[in-house]
């Protein structure tokens, strides 16, 4: 993870814990891939919509045009590096997102018709999610905006109350014996 400075992101920005809001983080900007061969994850991202924007030394930048702040994927060609491996801060997959059930079936489809091996649909309450590897090894998750975070609560009371999937409800004592009490 790094953290960089934007221009003209008009997303809202964290202001918890004394934090300004001129220097408030306002979401991830988009990712970076550090690959062997990046030819084709290339070919996927233009699959998915991303256009190739710039090159500058081993480092080649995708954005998606008019995206959502989240839009920049950049590849860099290391292939003598050693493989990567899943562990402590590392990150496990990137999501993308769509509208709705429909839309994410097509793209299953899509990416099933192009050679992916796709899981099937997986409720995970809030959302339902897809799941499949880029062919430099990322885990990708399609996930949908339905039904949403707002499903069990009132949208003016996001956040104030610890709400869990339900397949980790029995679970509930455990996960909240290590969470920090959050500061208003």
């Amino acid at each position: 993870f790094a953290l960089v400075e934007t221009e003209n992101d008009g997303r809202k920005a964290w202001t918890g814990a004394g934090i300004d809001e001129s220097v408030g983080i306002r979401g991830f900007t988009g990712a970076k891939f550090r690959l062997h061969d990046t030819a084709a994850t290339s070919e996927l991202l233009g699959f998915m919509g991303y256009q190739r924007a710039e090159t500058d030394g081993a480092v080649t930048r995708f954005i998606i045009p008019g995206g959502n702040g989240a839009d920049t994927i950049d590849l860099e060609v290391l292939p003598k590096t050693p493989f990567a491996r899943q562990g402590a801060g590392s990150v496990h997959h990137i999501a993308f997102a769509v509208e709705n059930r429909a839309k994410q079936l097509e793209v299953r489809k899509a990416l099933m018709d192009t050679g992916y091996q796709v899981t099937p649909v997986i409720d995970r309450d809030y959302f339902w999610a897809i799941y499949f590897r880029t062919p430099g090894g990322v885990l990708f998750e399609i996930a949908t905006n339905e039904p949403g975070f707002d499903r069990d609560e009132d949208t003016a009371h996001l956040g104030e109350v610890l709400k869990l999937p339900a397949r980790y409800e029995p679970y509930r004592d455990q996960i909240e014996a290590g969470l920090a009490p959050l500061a208003a």
